[in-house]
């Protein structure tokens, strides 16, 4: 036998062993995006695990420029507003400069929430790595984890591309527009224009000041959006995950096979692998339960603290305001496009009209399916085999079903329970903002 012929035959059964180190998914996979577009603007949502994934004085300083540079645009887009209502005039060139204001103080808040909460943040991450499928073939197969990352990354993708399209076509349009009327067409009107607010202390028009000026303004507006959407991304990511779960356990309650009446010991064997079943909706839900099963049933809850409640605790408030800005938006915005403007202007709007909308929908959308995963719980245990259970069995299924009857959902704050109802609550308001806008107007 040749050495060449022991060669090939060790490194093709090396191959068929040995898998590539993509091969299995893990929790990360489910969050790069966000932690991309945060880490951009030189932010670690929560602490990585890895010696190589700790930041430098250089990752702190890109973040302080960015937020000193953001909240100074956002500084001169009020005082643009104040001035413009003091002397009545610019009504509706300051009605586009409140929806940046609103939407530069949504992204300063869930940028805020992100630093106040990283604890609670990378407390969050570790529960949810202690829940997730191991990299075996047979377990992510059992969960389909494939199946899910592939959706998770179908929304965030989709999401975060579109406030990027609507990011970049805010940021270049002004300076496209100048190059052409100036460069291409020869214009001799062509006029130099800032992206969102044109009042600046020094005078940038016709000179140097213009670029640093535009470019200060563009940063800003990214950085915005970063933080914007950054969270929501986040959000999505973990409730893909949530939702995996809930399916996976629900599937495993509807294919229970039953042995209390086939086997010898068959009911404490059922007993036994249903502890493992509400032990495991118990992690997901974050609460701690005791099933004593020689002697009296009991039940205990403890730490009610849930993966969607640290995720509603920390984006809570950012969510609430969230739903208040977008709401003034789109109504500022379908304002701009009641009274007549430029083509070019108009595809701008309906741009951020879709943006806008399309946020406050997924996000309902998101936590409607919470909704309906956590629900299918309870009727995975009525479609389950339960009449020829010990009767021990079945009280605690009755006990699992009655903690499965209370909706998961997002939330903002106390005052609102996400679901798709709410979007019809979200438009509803702004269509009354948009009312009393145009009474104002007229």
């Amino acid at each position: 036998m040749s050495v060449k012929f022991l060669k090939e035959k060790i490194f093709s059964r090396r191959g068929k062993s040995e898998k590539p180190k993509n091969a299995y998914i893990v929790i990360e996979d489910f969050m790069k995006l966000p932690i991309y577009f945060y880490r951009t603007i030189g932010l670690n949502p929560y602490e990585l695990t890895g010696t190589n994934n700790k930041p430098g004085i250089g990752f702190h300083l890109l973040f302080l420029l960015h937020m000193i540079n953001a909240n100074m645009v956002l500084a001169l887009e009020i005082f643009f507003v104040y001035v413009s209502f003091r002397n009545n005039e610019n009504f509706i060139e300051s009605c586009m400069v409140m929806s940046y204001i609103g939407f530069v103080i949504v992204g300063d808040l869930k940028i805020g929430a992100v630093l106040l909460q990283k604890q609670k943040l990378t407390n969050l991450v570790r529960q949810m790595e202690s829940v997730f499928p191991p990299a075996r073939q047979k377990e992510q197969e059992e969960y389909d984890v494939r199946r899910y990352l592939r959706r998770c990354l179908r929304y965030t993708k989709g999401f975060g591309g579109l406030y990027m399209t609507l990011v970049i076509t805010y940021n270049l349009f002004a300076i496209c527009q100048y190059s052409i009327q100036k460069w291409i067409l020869h214009s001799p009107h062509a006029k130099q224009s800032v992206p969102y607010v044109p009042l600046t202390p020094w005078t940038w028009q016709d000179n140097w000041k213009f670029y640093p000026t535009y470019l200060s303004q563009s940063m800003a507006g990214y950085t915005a959006t970063c933080g914007h959407i950054s969270a929501d991304l986040m959000i999505f990511a973990v409730a893909i995950q949530v939702i995996m779960h809930f399916d996976r356990l629900a599937k495993s309650l509807t294919e229970f096979t039953v042995r209390a009446q086939s086997e010898e010991d068959g009911a404490e064997k059922d007993l036994k692998k249903l502890q493992e079943l509400i032990a495991y909706h118990n992690k997901i839900l974050g609460w701690v339960s005791r099933y004593p099963y020689q002697t009296a049933f009991t039940l205990t809850f403890t730490s009610p603290l849930s993966l969607t409640d640290v995720m509603n605790e920390v984006f809570g408030l950012a969510l609430l305001l969230n739903f208040l800005a977008s709401s003034t938006l789109v109504c500022f915005v379908g304002f701009q496009i009641s009274i007549g403007i430029s083509p070019e202007m108009l595809a701008k709007l309906i741009l951020i009209l879709i943006s806008a909308n399309s946020e406050i929908y997924l996000i309902c959308n998101f936590s409607q399916m919470l909704i309906d995963a956590s629900g299918s719980i309870c009727y995975a245990v009525y479609d389950m085999n339960w009449s020829e259970a010990d009767p021990r069995f079945r009280k605690m299924l009755i006990v699992l079903a009655l903690r499965a009857q209370k909706p998961v959902c997002l939330t903002a704050t106390v005052f609102l329970d996400i679901s798709i109802e709410t979007m019809s609550i979200f438009l509803r308001m702004s269509y009354k903002f948009f009312c009393a806008i145009r009474t104002m107007y007229q």
